[in-house]
């Protein structure tokens, strides 16, 4: 029974042993995911559409690093009246500098524009002490 527990110990903690941060110079990424669809931009030329959608994807990355890194400021509020919610609404808000981060793909994919950032929190921490 003993044996079965140390096995069992021995494999958890081998299944930890790949994760990020576990080993000496070992790097953590983070990686964020930015979505714009191109049919609904603004301008009525598909290329100027195109590059609004670009940068639109771009942003929405950026929001998601700055989300992971930061975290999210969420309030909320609900109205009842006799026991019968109303109204109700939730907001949400993040804010911070991203430095270090890095555009590895962008690309339309039907209707939708996708960046993909990838964050090296080591170079990230290195930049925000200004080394």
């Amino acid at each position: 029974m003993r044996s079965k527990l140390w096995l069992l110990l021995l494999v958890a903690l081998a299944g930890c042993s790949n994760l990020p941060g576990n080993f000496p110079g070992s790097t953590q990424n983070l990686h964020a995911v930015g979505y714009a669809p191109i049919s609904l931009q603004n301008p009525a030329d598909h290329q100027q559409k195109l590059l609004h959608a670009m940068r639109a994807s771009k942003m929405d990355a950026y929001r998601e690093l700055t989300e992971q890194l930061g975290g999210v400021m969420s309030s909320s509020s609900s109205t009842m009246n006799s026991n019968i919610l109303q109204d109700g609404t939730v907001s949400n808000s993040s804010r911070g500098v991203i430095r270090g981060a890095k555009v590895v793909n962008s690309y339309p994919d039907g209707d939708m524009y996708i960046t993909e950032l990838e964050l090296d929190l080591n170079v990230y921490e290195k930049l925000r002490r200004g080394q």
